[in-house]
């Protein structure tokens, strides 16, 4: 699977702080990669490496095989990119914007119209083309600034903080375009906000103070080491049932509120026996459910900053 972005050893030092530390990264084309941290953990750093704005102290960053430092314009020919922070031309229309950033990258001016048409279409704008950018929303001009960033046909879309300042109607409307558009490009998203990563990601890297975490899918992270969480609805519970549960083996922790019994076992084989278990010693189950880690509890034990237990 041919590798879109690829960081080696990339690093970034201001004075006495890493901002970005030893990152080695890979993101594939089937990719909708979240590049996931708190405020000032390094993503907006990484991504200023990424596109050729900042220089790394050591290291180096690939863009589709394309060296960010040393073949920077094809490197950057192969991206589109939207800030976290951007601006229009008030008095121009979305058409007037789309035309002129089309005229930057050379786009023929008889394919222009169709594919800026396409993409005002595809960001849901095609009713206010016509209309001033100054007249739009902020969420209106968050899905221009996609529709700009897409005008070249990149082969990677790279997202920083995709839905800041939007309100809940705007960031749903962006999280359903980054959905749509994911199943065409790979995508680089960086985002603090762990529901959003989950929601749209396939793929993610958790950075904290400049230092990668962890790579790997939604599904493996939120099954983080290997254990499944399992609770359990069930009347007549009483202290002997529950030391008979405590009892198998495989069972690592269990807990007790009312009539809900929470635990957690090495493998999801071990939950009829815990039926049998319960049933055995009087128990009547009303529910069985398997429950996942969020991607905020995965975050919280990785950073250290949530017990286990």
């Amino acid at each position: 699977m041919e590798k879109v972005i690829e960081t080696v050893n990339l690093t970034k030092a201001y004075k006495k702080v890493l901002a970005v530390n030893n990152l080695n990264l890979r993101v594939h084309e089937k990719d909708v990669f979240g590049f996931l941290g708190p405020n000032g953990a390094g993503k907006t750093t990484t991504i200023k490496m990424m596109m050729g704005i900042t220089k790394p102290t050591r290291g180096g960053v690939k863009i589709l095989g394309y060296d960010v430092f040393k073949d920077g314009v094809k490197a950057k020919m192969q991206i589109g990119f939207v800030p976290d922070q951007f601006d229009f031309y008030p008095e121009l229309n979305a058409v007037e914007h789309l035309n002129y950033y089309a005229s930057l990258f050379r786009i023929p001016k008889e394919e222009r119209s169709k594919r800026i048409d396409e993409l005002l279409g595809m960001v849901g704008l095609s009713e206010r083309k016509n209309s001033k950018v100054k007249t739009y929303s902020h969420g209106m001009r968050q899905r221009l600034v996609i529709a700009q960033a897409l005008i070249n046909k990149p082969k990677l879309l790279v997202l920083d903080e995709p839905t800041v300042g939007l309100d809940p109607k705007g960031s749903y409307e962006t999280r359903q375009l980054i959905k749509k558009l994911g199943k065409e490009i790979p995508i680089f998203i960086s985002s603090h906000l762990l529901y959003e990563v989950q929601e749209v990601c396939n793929r993610v890297g958790i950075i904290n103070n400049g230092k990668l975490l962890r790579v790997d899918s939604i599904d493996n992270l939120t099954k983080l080491g290997g254990e499944i969480n399992v609770q359990i609805e069930c009347i007549n519970m009483d202290e002997e049932l529950i030391n008979a549960v405590r009892g198998i083996d495989g069972v690592v922790d269990l807990s007790a509120d009312g009539n809900i019994l929470k635990a957690k076992v090495k493998n999801s084989e071990l939950i009829p026996e815990i039926v049998t278990v319960i049933t055995k010693e009087g128990g009547r189950i009303k529910s069985v459910s398997e429950v996942t880690l969020s991607l905020e509890d995965v975050f919280l034990r990785l950073t250290g900053e949530k017990n286990e237990g």
